[in-house]
């Protein structure tokens, strides 16, 4: 009698998923997606804001102390309001020689769709950023993180800050809007961080724009955070 020969190591034949199976599986990944996804470009997007925000603040900073150690930070022309080419020509000593890998434009040069961006002298940074100086009383200066890219929308990507010569201590400043250096109205008091639009309840408020329509105190309340745009962060990002 013959016998047939069977291997008994011999593992029975692999099976695929099935149709189900798949579609199943594919379900729960696009729903994960769907939910991570937007977190993860919205955290991308703050995190865009707040380095190029701080390096702007940062760069200007650093070049008005080179001018001062270099004794051509000078008065600016605040008494000349809206002249912003004799605004230009104190820029041109007194903070532009100091600031490196930018380029320098004039107004109507560039295309940008903000009045207070594209009609105004300022530099562009290296990464972007558009920096523009208008002379009313204070020299404002506008930072859009992006230049021309969009939205262009304030306490989004175009934020408020002020460029003095110098404060009620002496001290030469570059801050947000909102800020102040004083001594709470107390002549021989300490000079201390005061804001103008109250505490931080104040700032949050004032970052809408029911309330401003420059949204005037978002640069601030992202600096007074740690340079975090935080959870209660009021503009659209």
């Amino acid at each position: 009698m013959e016998y047939e020969k069977k291997n008994c190591f011999e593992l029975p034949p692999p099976q695929g998923f099935t149709l189900a199976e798949v579609l199943i599986t594919l379900g729960i990944i696009v729903v994960v997606a769907a939910l991570t996804i937007p977190t993860l470009i919205q955290n991308h997007k703050k995190s865009v804001i707040e380095t190029r925000l701080k390096k702007a603040y940062s760069v200007i900073n650093q070049a008005v102390n080179l001018s001062i150690s270099n004794d051509t930070w000078i008065d600016p022309p605040l008494d000349k309001r809206y002249d912003d080419k004799v605004l230009n020509e104190w820029l041109q000593t007194s903070l532009f020689p100091y600031l490196n890998n930018v380029k320098l434009f004039s107004p109507n040069q560039i295309n940008h769709p903000l009045n207070t961006i594209s009609s105004r002298y300022g530099v562009i940074l290296s990464d972007g950023t558009t920096i523009t100086f208008h002379n009313n009383a204070q020299i404002h200066t506008y930072i859009d993180i992006n230049g021309t890219k969009g939205p262009n929308r304030y306490g989004s990507d175009v934020f408020t800050f002020f460029l003095d010569y110098k404060n009620n201590n002496g001290r030469s400043n570059f801050y947000p809007s909102g800020y102040a250096w004083s001594q709470n109205g107390v002549d021989d008091g300490p000079y201390t961080d005061n804001y103008v639009y109250g505490d931080r309840d104040g700032m949050v408020k004032y970052c809408k724009k029911e309330y401003s329509s420059s949204q005037t105190t978002c640069a601030l309340l992202i600096m007074h955070d740690g340079w975090k745009i935080p959870d209660d962060y009021p503009a659209k990002i």
